[in-house]
């Protein structure tokens, strides 16, 4: 597996990040990961060609792969589907192995087709009140998508949300629908920070708490059950920036904790 760096680490909101590209691939490089993953706020649609030329001299020269970009645009015209495919060429270009998207099933399935014939993966990360909150319910929407470069991004964070039991098969109705693996920490309590609601009306709580004092997700066992279904690609770190700024001190903790186990 390898490693990679999410630009959530450093976005100030999903338009803006703290610092530029650059600066991202070289600190994501000086931590140690192997790949990044590109935010909608870091490159998007509008990108120029100067700032792609840029950030490919920029990969190239850090020797990073790029896990995948995200695309937060509508795809209802044929206009849509043009600068959707014109947007992927890009990615493509970087190096980029997938799109990550968040859409209904029909968008999800169209996507998929207009990207195959690039070698780009459309992704959907596994969440909390989304038709992909159950490994088993997740399983059941790529089937009902059908297209072969459609794949899922498993995220055991939210599976503790979601109450999933962590088991070392825990995976195997994803087996070859994996398109990658996020990874955050935090663990689930009563009175937690935050509060979200899951799929059947249910709300649950969490706080964001460092990887060596996380007692609520059992990592070894979510990487044993990747490696039992064959998974050999991306994990991607996920964590918001933190409230302190120490985006660079947070992406060091993590990858140390990680490289434990990819």
């Amino acid at each position: 597996m390898k490693l990679s760096l999410s630009g959530r680490i450093v976005e100030l909101d999903g338009k803006t990040s703290a610092i530029s590209v650059i600066e991202f691939l070289e600190m994501a490089a000086r931590c140690g990961y192997e790949a990044v993953d590109l935010r909608a706020s870091q490159v998007k649609p509008t990108t120029s060609a100067d700032e792609l030329q840029e950030i490919k001299t920029s990969l190239t020269r850090l020797k990073l792969d790029v896990f995948a970009g995200q695309f937060n645009g509508p795809l209802v015209t044929a206009e849509d589907e043009q600068g959707f495919v014109a947007f992927a060429k890009s990615l493509k270009n970087l190096g980029a192995h997938g799109i990550r998207m968040a859409a209904d099933v029909a968008v999800l399935k169209r996507a998929s087709q207009l990207v195959a014939p690039l070698g780009l993966r459309i992704q959907y990360q596994m969440h909390t009140n989304s038709p992909f909150e159950t490994i088993v319910g997740g399983a059941e929407v790529v089937a009902q998508i059908g297209e072969p470069n459609f794949g899922l991004v498993p995220e055991p964070a939210n599976f503790a949300l979601a109450g999933l039991e962590f088991t070392e098969n825990m995976l195997e109705p994803l087996r070859g629908a994996i398109a990658g693996v996020h990874v955050q920490t935090l663990t689930v309590c009563p009175g937690g920070v935050k509060t979200l609601k899951l799929k059947d009306g249910r709300s649950v709580s969490y706080t964001r708490v460092p990887y060596d004092e996380n007692d609520c997700i059992p990592f070894g066992t979510f990487f044993k059950a990747l490696r039992n279904v064959g998974f050999d690609g991306y994990v991607n770190e996920l964590e918001p920036r933190p409230t302190d700024g120490r985006s660079e001190e947070m992406a060091l903790e993590a990858a140390k904790f990680l490289k434990r186990f990819v």
